[in-house]
């Protein structure tokens, strides 16, 4: 039965009164709960007698083949209408529900709302003749496979199949039997999917079997090889690729099952453990009962074709998750498991030791196609075998061994094993994508080459493989295409290859010098060592020749050269000496080995000389000179740094650079100056690898030097004279001597020339110049004479000696300095190098785009942008230091370069470091020209992985003398501020430091910002000279020595005022989560949001340094495996390393900020000592009088903790003297609340603050003491937040109680009175600080201000409270927690409404003594026997604390309050404004609107309790008013007080244009509509002039701008014509009504703005005066400045559709925006205004032609949050200094914003300029349906005489899309009813607006609403 046929019958009986519509609510397309219609509204049906019969006839009903299952006890949700059928009796043969016997009265409750499931007709759907992904579209029906038809195919329905089958999305549509023809019945044709629909049979279609077609016509799809997100991923990869049991994911679809996703784990592909995934997470069967017959139905489910075994005892190992079913009972004829009988979902009597598993036949149904390539042959012989079929666990592919064959270890010829022998693979086809394939399948990472052309020689087996097509992304070779096995038409000379990445290509050596040392590898992240079992000169050689080295002159074993630390990765090499890299020698296997690190082995190269040296200095130190036509020559310092340094260091074989000297600081050359403008990335092995200039404007004076750091790097002569003494070089901060064992004239040449002579005159032994007095440093020292420095000779090890200072060694040097060329022996190919193009730049654009640019001989080349894309972009952009790409640019974009093309044909991977490791034609090899450069545009935010060092500012090569600054005598981001200067550390006086100061230190170190700045000593005094008095930074500086000071080293200071900063650190921020008070999920905050930390490497010195971090004094345990639950955010640290002495978790070793290889089942956890530390941490601020303070109290233990882990001093703000969002800001500090001072007091200030309280933003910054006086201490004075802080305290300011103010100054903030919805809600502000409990976090729903439903926080979410055994005492903990006294009453079954989070807490058990409800006995968390009918509640102690509104509606009526158990009135005398105010906002309203008398809502019954009632209007409730007393008062009740209250001040009009469309108002923080009921011109008028309109022309009902799709608001709305907004009518109450949304109301108000109402934010003074000369009461002017704004319309003009000239429509015409400050701040206000997502560009001069209308606005300043360009600042209207060629301009992003509502007019979001500037799409979705335009005041339609895809495109461009995927004709989307307004459409394409392309003329046409034209937009 076909759904129209069944909504025309059903529409029809409807009519005639005989039967009522029916639906499905709370569940999926073919399960919910059954509604049926009827008297306007849905209602539901009882669930008594209900059962399977009476199921079936619903789902016939609804179109669906039959019910799989029948649910009661309201299994989809409880329902809201009425309960309209009990006791349905069906006997299965009705058509509708109706026709069953039924009761039309009942004794229901909601919770016993029935409800179905009904079985799919077509809910089995795959994919044959393709892959696992890909392939022709087959449904199952009428017991076989059939095909679909491609008439009308395309990627919408092709997203429906693949989403069906569980990927994300599909990433083609293919037609024409792409994969091949089927054989059975053609089921589907014409499928017409929307897109939103979970199953094929939901589209669209001719019918079933019903089609014009042949099976060359059958569909097929390419899904993305990406499983659906929403959908578990599963532990058995191979699932994801196509196997012999191709259905091991089903699912019924529209949620036709609960338990629709069933797998096997821990077992293999046809057998293993029962796994069902329910609630969002897989959990097992209980084997109870569980037999064969239940075996058969998973299997089945899973595509096999029976069961073999039923297993019972968690044979396939314990499973993890719930246990989902227990005592399953099947017939075994069920189509899936939750078909079955069983006892309830998660209702068992189990454990996991009694999982229940199966063992599939690994025969696929004969109903169901087998993929992958099992063949005949192979089937028959794995039966015929005695090989269990539980082994057979290899069958995933036939090709799974491959191997490389005529080459070396990663290169070779490609062989796979086919039937018994290896074979090859042709070349046809070979490419990249290929062989990355290959490599990944043999362990490597990626291929380097493909080769072809038998390059390995030819193979001697069959070809097995031709046509090889990998996408690159398969597991292995044969999952990729290919003609077919053994199918080819190749020879062996066409045998491909490939070269793999070497596993093992990176060594070094460690512990020795430049050319020796100890072996190690680069392996898995690490370097490791190498065993030397068999280690000999063939192994060292092939060692050598990979570093660099011509040969080895020695191979070294026993660790000569220091035992390694890493993992030993080889052993039992064996080398023949000709190989290339050691991994290709033989060995025993990676990290295959039998030793200890005392067996890891060395080699001693042959040394290379360099043609470089240091001058003027020592050893290590000097001015830098370089060789080159026979003489010594200087460098120019020009752009000289620290990276320049290093490699000038590092190319004479020390580790790396300490200082980089300018200035001739080694004194003055004397030769040529060879090289200037050196710059180097510090990656270079040698000077000349770096970007340098040969021509130089240079002096002398300008000659570069380094310092160069070596271990011993100091060498002196002592006890002699200038040129001869005793030999004493400097190790660990002292000096020592050498031992003269061995010692002889060679040794004693390398000193000499270490210390500047030429050569040794002699040698001397027996400490002939006097023993020393320190440590003896080096023994048997063995030089062989070229070394640099005296470290770099064979010796015994450092301090490793048997020697006395008698034996100390000397030398006599030759007097005459060395002037021949020095060897040097570190060769360049030591370090690996980015290679010849490590210099790269962005040219023609700005700071982040540009024109790609690299540096090759000497000068700027460019880029060609043939094959370039988004990969090699991001090459570029993490090349440049930026985190990715966000475009990769083509057709020179930023401008033609002019220097050479260097490279083309670029292929990243994009993984590589620098452009030059990608493939490309070679140097300079191009067919392009310079309008082919290549361009991109990287993310503006800089990579932020960085490693996190004790001294970050050394990754930052700075100029200054004082580039060396660190932190003493703290921890990682605090301590004594320290710099070197003169070869020491010295400190800084704190005379004249402050905040500022303590920025550029902090700063300079890395970090962000400074947090303190400290004084006197604070960490401890330093020893050291001081350096630096009278520090006056700007705050603008990058290093220290760059601000004003008194001079180095000039002060007049003692050390007792050393200066200290804190420094914001970048995990300063650590949470315990999941758990309880001192344990759980270790979380850091980063980036803006809590991340967590993998437990590789995890332990117990990681968890004490948490714990220490949050305040205890140990950690009692280190968890690992995510035992406190998973996180859900980035995972920001992994293979953490901590000491255990840090600080904090930041200072430890790790990977890397978010580098990891991990996922969330791996989140560490602590469990840390439950004693707050004694030694309480620096890093939260705490003082040493705090610390007393809190020592000698009696806190808690649990309240220290909630103290501890705060990370700043002022993390407590609170508002006092005014009201829930308002009031003075009080910060809490030392003890005490104080205030802050109204200096520089702004809106960012007051928004950070707000925000810090829960609150989204402020809307005012008050000062001047607006909410009365503090009285406690200023703690801050001068605030200034850039408004994107997260706390105060994070502000620059004056420092701590630093102020020049009095408390008349206290500022203020009025915050928005919506909370954040980021965070819990409550109606307790103090539920924001701190408390101690799991369940800090308390509130009363459904109530009022004391009285509700009791819900707690807790895992992220409010739940609720069972009220098993509830009382008042309980109940007074509740209202205690909650800030009230005591409680009144305790309710309970669901007093409140119910619930409808988890049920939190049962069996609750108060003593009544607890500070909160956790404190008390109860079941556990979430462990009850509860239904939320049993909700407990509260009324909490307030003598005036209930008020409601009675006699009125949901906003107004007469005041009642509750007093001694009844409800009274109020008495009017004196009842005001004020007083409705404050009776509003205690009711939940922002304010009142009015405060009526006269029992205006009738006379109410009670006794009066309030009169003469005077309230400030700032209370909170009505009894802290002023009033007469009690029950005192001299009143009738014809005198009692009512209110209006405000309930929405936000009105618009959508579905329209600028002045007409559906009415929508903003109601609980969503739009809704307006029931036309009652609906009339009065009505429309205060609508109109609400927006700020003069007044209404017309008042439209039935939804003439389209249905609305939120609530209806208002019904029988009935306005006088003159109130001043539409919630002061009356009408039936909020969300009363009886309407549905083709009722929805509109308007069309007068197209002149209202020269009365005033703007937001912009009333002139002439307005002023006009206004207050009126009798307008301020209350009523307070109500008309929310109106909408007086700019709300805004256009672009002199462009296109995304760019152009900005206009606002401002007194009846349009006028321009001044450039003066515009930036893209601005512009992004702008596009988000006109619907854009972002701006691109905001422009200037007037780009796009000067407009010439009015000036508007000028200097215009927004932040870019706000939604409308006057919510900005600015001069004022028509206040500028400007002329129309400063007009300002804008680029859009061209992709409408998706995270706006979709209108059925998206281009009212655009203005334009014609006559049918108009248009929308009818009859279909967003993107898609019937074109109309609006001419005349109506909507019409345009025939498809001539119409195309041109047209199509200008009608999608004017909508705001990219372009139009479709022009269809014939009225696709439905026929019109309007006039056709134009025919015989003619676009050339280029056209912005429809009315510009040539046509018939308007209204001129010879055509019918069936040729009524429609397009398919793009959208990206």
């Amino acid at each position: 039965m076909q759904l129209w046929w069944l909504l025309v019958v059903a529409c029809s009986v409807l009519i005639s009164g005989n039967a009522k519509l029916i639906r499905l609510a709370g569940g999926a397309g073919n399960t919910g709960r059954v509604e049926v219609y009827h008297n306007g509204q849905w209602g539901t049906v009882c669930d008594d007698g209900w059962g399977l019969e009476e199921a079936n006839v619903v789902c016939r009903q609804l179109g669906f083949e039959s019910a799989s299952w029948s649910r009661t006890m309201a299994h989809y949700g409880q329902g809201t209408g009425p309960i309209l059928l009990d006791d349905v009796v069906c006997d299965g043969s009705e058509t509708f529900l109706t026709q069953c016997s039924h009761s039309d009265t009942h004794d229901c409750q909601h919770t016993e709302d029935a409800g179905v499931d009904c079985y799919s007709v077509l809910n089995n759907v795959r994919l044959a003749g393709g892959g696992g992904n890909y392939g022709r579209v087959e449904v199952y029906y009428n017991g076989q496979w059939g095909t679909v038809c491609d008439d009308g195919w395309d990627l919408i329905d092709a997203n429906v199949v693949c989403r069906q089958l569980g990927f994300e999305s599909a990433l083609e549509s293919k037609s024409s039997a792409f994969y091949g023809q089927g054989s059975g019945t053609i089921v589907l044709d014409d499928v017409d999917c929307t897109g939103d629909e979970d199953s094929l049979d939901q589209c669209r279609h001719n019918g079933l079997e019903e089609h014009n077609c042949v099976h060359y016509e059958d569909a097929g799809v390419v899904c993305s090889n990406t499983p659906n997100t929403l959908l578990p991923t599963t532990d058995t990869p191979s699932s994801l690729l196509p196997t012999t049991g191709v259905w091991n994911n089903v699912r019924l679809a529209g949620g036709g099952g609960v338990l629709n996703n069933v797998r096997l784990a821990g077992g293999g592909g046809n057998y293993g453990r029962v796994e069902v995934y329910y609630n969002e997470q897989w959990g097992t069967v209980c084997d109870d009962g569980w037999d064969l017959n239940d075996a058969h139905v998973v299997c089945r489910q899973l595509g096999f074709e029976s069961a073999l075994e039923g297993n019972s005892n968690a044979m396939y190992g314990l499973g993890s998750g719930p246990i989902v079913l227990d005592d399953v009972d099947c017939t075994g004829d069920e189509h899936s498991l939750d078909q079955c009988r069983h006892n309830g979902l998660e209702e068992h009597n189990c454990v996991h030791y009694e999982d229940a598993g199966v063992v599939c036949s690994n025969t696929p149904s004969t109903l169901l196609p087998t993929t992958g390539y099992i063949t005949e042959e192979l089937t028959t012989l794995l039966l015929s075998t005695k090989v269990p079929i539980r082994l057979w666990r290899w069958r995933v592919d036939i090709l799974n061994t491959v191997r490389l064959a005529g080459g070396g270890g990663n290169y070779g010829r490609v062989e796979v094993y086919y039937k018994g022998q290896w074979g090859t693979v042709c070349d046809d086809l070979w490419d990249s994508d290929d062989a990355n394939v290959v490599c990944r399948q043999l362990g490597f990472e990626f291929a380097l080459e493909g080769n072809r052309n038998a390059l390995y020689g030819q193979g001697s087996g069959p070809i097995v493989l031709d046509d090889v097509e990998c996408t690159g992304d398969e597991d292995s070779l044969d999952q990729c295409r290919h003609n077919g096995l053994e199918e080819h038409n190749c020879g062996h000379h066409e045998d491909a290859g490939v070269v793999c990445q070497n596993i093992l290509n990176t060594v070094r050596l460690a512990g020795g010098g430049g050319n020796y040392g100890r072996v190690e590898v680069y392996y898995k992240g690490q370097w490791g060592t190498v065993c030397d079992d068999w280690w000999d000169s063939d192994d060292a050689n092939v060692v050598c020749r990979q570093l660099g080295f011509e040969f080895a002159l020695e191979g070294n074993r026993y660790a000569l050269y220091g035992q390694g630390s890493g993992p030993i990765v080889l052993d039992d090499v064996e080398c023949t000496g000709d190989e290339d890299s050691l991994d290709q020698c033989r060995h025993n296997g990676l990290e295959e080995h039998n030793c200890g690190h005392h067996e890891d082995a060395g080699v001693v190269c042959q040394s290379n000389a360099k043609e470089i040296r240091l001058a003027g200095g020592a050893g290590n130190t000097g001015r830098v000179e370089v060789y080159h036509n026979g003489q010594w020559g200087t460098v120019c310092d020009d752009g000289w740094g620290i990276e320049e340094a290093d490699v000038v260091c590092r190319q004479l074989g020390f580790e790396s650079a300490s200082w980089s000297r300018t200035k001739a600081h080694y004194g003055q050359g004397t030769g040529p100056i060879l090289l200037d403008d050196v710059v180097c990335d510090g990656s270079e092995t040698s000077l000349t690898q770096c970007s340098h200039s040969d021509t130089d404007n240079c002096q002398h004076t300008e000659d570069a030097g380094v310092d160069c750091y070596s271990v011993l790097n100091n060498v002196r002569l002592a006890g002699g004279g200038g040129n001869y003494g005793r030999v004493e070089v400097y190790y660990n901060g002292q000096w020592g001597t050498v031992c003269d064992d061995g010692w002889d004239l060679i040794d004693a040449n390398v000193v000499c020339r270490q210390l500047g002579f030429d050569s040794a005159l002699e040698s001397k032994s027996s400490a002939f110049y006097g023993q020393g007095s320190g440590t003896i440093v080096l023994d048997d020292v063995d030089c062989t004479g070229d070394e640099d420095s005296l470290d770099q000779c064979g010796h015994a090890g450092l301090e490793e000696h048997n020697c006395g200072h008698h034996e100390d060694a000397g030398v006599v040097c030759q007097n005459t300095p060395n002037t021949l060329l020095p060897t040097t022996d570190t060769p360049s190919s030591l370090l690996p190098t980015t290679g010849v193009l490590n210099n790269v730049r962005l040219a023609g654009g700005g700071g982040n785009f540009g024109r790609v640019e690299v540096y090759y001989k000497g000068q700027w080349g460019t880029v060609c942008d043939d094959l370039w894309d988004s990969d090699d972009a991001n090459v570029v952009c993490r090349q440049l230091g930026f985190e990715f790409a966000l475009e990769g640019n083509r057709n020179a974009l930023y401008g033609q370069g002019s220097g050479p093309i260097v490279l083309d044909d670029v292929e990243c991977t994009g993984d590589e470091d620098s452009l030059d490791q990608c493939r490309h034609n070679g140097l300079e090899e191009h067919n392009c020209g310079h309008y082919e450069d290549a361009g991109v545009v990287c993310s503006n935010t800089p990579n932020t992985l960085l490693p996190t060092t004790d001294t970050p500012n050394t990754l930052l090569p700075t100029t200054g003398v004082l580039n060396n600054v660190r932190l003493a005598g703290g921890g990682g981001n605090y301590g004594r501020v320290e710099v070197y200067y003169n070869g020491q550390w010295g400190t800084v006086c704190d005379d004249g430091w402050d905040l500022i100061d303590a920025n550029v230190v902090c700063r300079q170190l890395g970090f962000d910002s400074a947090l303190e700045y400290n004084s006197n000593a604070l960490y401890d005094q330093g020893s050291g000279p001081i350096v630096l008095d009278d520090v006056d930074c700007t705050g603008d500086e990058d290093s220290l020595d760059q601000c004003g000071h008194a001079g180095l080293e000039k002060h007049n200071c003692g050390h007792h005022e050393d200066a200290g900063v804190v420094c914001n650190s970048v995990l300063n921020n650590v949470r315990l989560a999941g758990g309880g008070g001192h344990y759980g999920r270790v979380e850091v905050y980063y980036k803006g949001q809590w991340g967590t930390v993998c437990d590789d490497l995890w332990d117990s010195d990681d968890a004490n340094v948490v714990c220490r971090q949050l305040g205890f004094e140990f950690a009692l345990e280190g968890n690992r495996d995510a035992l406190y639950g998973q996180g859900s955010g980035p995972i920001v640290l992994d293979d953490v390393e901590c000491t255990g002495d840090e600080d904090s978790l930041d200072q430890c070793r790790h990977n890397g900020l978010e580098e990891h290889n991990c996922g969330h089942y791996e989140d560490a956890g602590v469990v840390c000592s439950n004693t707050p530390s004694t030694l309480l941490p620096t890093t939260g601020y705490i003082t040493e009088e705090l610390t007393t303070l809190l020592l000698s109290t009696s806190y808690s233990t649990e309240a220290l903790t909630t103290l501890l882990p705060s990370t700043n001093i002022l993390n407590t703000v609170r508002l006092a003297g005014g009201g829930g969002n308002y009031g003075r800001v009080e910060v809490y500090y030392k003890g005490q609340w104080g205030t802050v001072c109204d200096d520089l007091w702004d809106s960012d200030d007051a928004n950070v603050v707000c925000r810090q309280l829960g609150f989204e933003f402020a809307l005012e910054g008050n000062r001047n003491a607006l909410y009365g006086q503090g009285s406690g201490p200023i703690v801050l004075d001068d605030v200034e937040c850039t408004g994107d802080e997260d706390s105060l305290d994070q502000c620059r300011h004056n420092g701590l109680e630093e102020h020049n103010c009095r408390h008349h100054e206290d500022a203020g903030v009025v915050c928005q009175n919506t909370p954040n919805t980021l965070l819990p809600t409550t109606d307790t502000p103090s539920s924001l600080l701190p408390t101690t409990g799991v369940l800090n976090n308390v509130r009363l729903a459904g109530g009022g201000g004391n009285y509700g439903r009791v819900e707690v926080y807790y895992n992220g979410q409010w739940g609720t409270v069972c009220d098993d055994g509830w009382d008042l005492i309980d109940a007074n903990v509740v209202c205690r927690q909650l800030g009230f006294d005591s409680a009144l009453e305790y309710n309970s079954n669901a007093l409140y409404g119910q619930g409808s989070g988890p049920i939190m807490l049962d069996d609750v058990d108060c003593t009544g003594d607890e500070d909160s409800l956790d404190q008390c006995g109860h079941a556990g968390l979430e462990e009850h026997n509860c239904g939320h009918h049993e909700d407990a509640g509260v009324v909490c102690n307030s003598v005036l604390n209930n008020v409601r509104l009675a006699g009125g509606g949901g906003n107004y009526g007469r005041v009642e309050v509750y007093y001694n158990e009844q409800w009274g009135t109020v008495c009017d005398d004196g009842w005001d404004l004020n007083d409705a105010h404050v009776v509003c906002r205690q009711l939940g309203f922002e304010s009142a609107l009015e405060g009526n008398s006269n029992a205006m809502y009738g006379l109410g019954s009670g006794p009066i309790v309030l009169d003469d009632v005077d309230c400030t209007g700032d209370e909170h409730s009505l009894d802290q008013c002023r009033h007469a007393g009690l029950e005192e008062d001299n009143c009738d009740h014809f005198e009692d007080a009512g209110v209006v209250c405000r309930v929405f001040d936000n009105v618009r009009l959508a579905g329209g244009g600028g002045n007409y469309g559906r009415v929508e108002v903003h109601y609980n923080g969503q739009w809704g509509t307006v029931c036309d009921d009652g609906w009339d011109l009065n009505d429309a008028h205060v609508i109109c002039r609400q927006l700020g309109f003069e007044f209404a022309l017309e008042g439209n009902s039935n939804a003439l701008y389209g249905q609305g799709s939120g609530p209806i608001v208002l019904d029988n709305v009935n306005c006088m014509g003159d109130e001043d907004s539409l919630d002061q009518c009356r009408h039936n109450g909020l969300e009363e009504h009886n309407c549905v949304h083709y009722e929805d109301a509109g308007v069309v108000c007068s197209n002149t703005p209202s020269t009365l109402l005033p703007t937001t934010g912009y009333i002139t003074e002439e307005l002023t005066t006009l206004l207050l000369s009126t009798s307008y009461f301020t209350e009523a002017l307070t109500t008309l400045l929310p109106s909408t704004n007086i700019l709300n319309t805004v256009r672009l003009a002199g462009g296109g559709g995304n760019y152009g000239r900005v206009e606002v429509y401002y007194k009846g015409q349009w006028g321009t925006v001044c450039d003066d400050l515009w930036d893209s701040d601005d512009a992004n206000v702008v596009c988000r205004q006109l619907g854009f997502e972002f701006a691109l560009e905001g422009n200037r001069n007037a780009l796009y032609g000067q407009g010439s209308g009015p000036i508007v606005l000028d200097d215009v300043e927004c932040t870019g949050g706000e939604d409308s360009l006057d919510q900005c600042r600015h001069n004022g209207l028509e206040e500028h200094n400007c002329r129309h060629h400063e007009d300002a301009g804008v680029v859009c992003q061209n992709t409408p914003n998706t995270l706006l509502p979709t209108t059925d007019t998206p281009s009212s979001l655009l203005p334009t300029t014609g006559v049918l500037n108009n248009v929308r799409l009818a009859g279909g979705g967003a993107n898609y349906g019937r074109v109309e335009v609006y001419y005349n005041g109506q909507w019409g339609t345009v025939c498809d005489d001539g119409w195309d895809v041109t047209d199509a495109n200008v009608v999608c461009r004017q909508l705001g899309f990219d372009s139009a995927k479709e022009g269809n004709s014939y009225a696709l989307y439905g026929q019109g009813s309007g006039p056709i307004v134009l025919d015989d459409v003619d676009c050339t394409g280029d056209e912005d607006f429809l009315d510009q392309c040539g046509h018939a003329g308007l209204e001129n046409h010879d055509c019918g609403h069936h040729e009524d034209a429609g397009v398919v937009c793009t959208v990206l």
